[in-house]
């Protein structure tokens, strides 16, 4: 029987996941918990094999109540179960000693194939989010075709600049530059600034 521990402050999901653990064979939740604090204190007395545990929550967050698993020498194996998809929180999960990260949206059939993988000693991660961070992957290694005179033109838009400055920046006349404009909109699909600029952050050309 494998044991878990399921630490949500949304007492709703958190009611769910457990119920639904509750009916797969096997599997056993013996203790939910709303906050961090209280993840740390009954991992220390109950040592499951596996805490499934959202990373925002009110008082310390999973990935701090992670590493305070990890210090006390538990050799519970965590599970992030979150709406979070950003890649850096990946990346703080993994220093901090966590093993599986799998989304809200994501199936049950994930959480159990998840937690029989870190049972065993594998790393998981949501398969959708491996999708989504090789499709941001690709849009930024390949901004649409674009040149390289096209990038430089367009990393100049955005920040405000116009036509005339944009020329005296790059040492080119004004109508090569409209021509540039013209170009990059046709290229990116945006129809005004906004857009532009929304296209620049996702393609990692400007910092959000």
């Amino acid at each position: 029987m494998t044991t878990v521990m399921v630490v949500d402050d949304h007492t709703m999901f958190r009611q769910g996941v457990v119920n639904a653990l509750n009916g797969v064979e096997g599997y056993e939740v013996v203790a939910e918990a709303s906050s961090g604090a209280a993840a740390v204190r009954l991992a220390k007395d109950l040592r499951p094999d596996v805490v499934v545990m959202d990373i925002s929550m009110p008082d310390i967050d999973g990935i701090e109540a992670a590493r305070r698993i990890r210090g006390a020498s538990i050799e519970s194996r965590i599970i992030l179960l979150t709406m979070l998809r950003g890649s850096e929180f990946l990346d703080m999960a993994e220093s901090a000693g966590i093993q599986g990260y799998l989304l809200k949206d994501d199936a049950l059939s994930d959480l159990v194939y998840a937690i029989k993988a870190v049972c065993r000693g594998e790393k998981f991660t949501s398969a959708s989010l491996v999708r989504e961070m090789a499709s941001q992957s690709r849009e930024r290694s390949a901004p649409s075709g674009l040149s390289k005179r096209e990038r430089e033109v367009i990393t100049l838009v955005v920040k405000g600049l116009s036509s005339k400055e944009i020329a005296d920046h790059l040492f080119i006349s004004v109508k090569t530059v409209e021509s540039h404009r013209a170009r990059i909109m046709e290229k990116t699909g945006a129809k005004n600034l906004p857009e532009l600029v929304r296209y620049a952050i996702r393609a990692g050309l400007i910092q959000a």
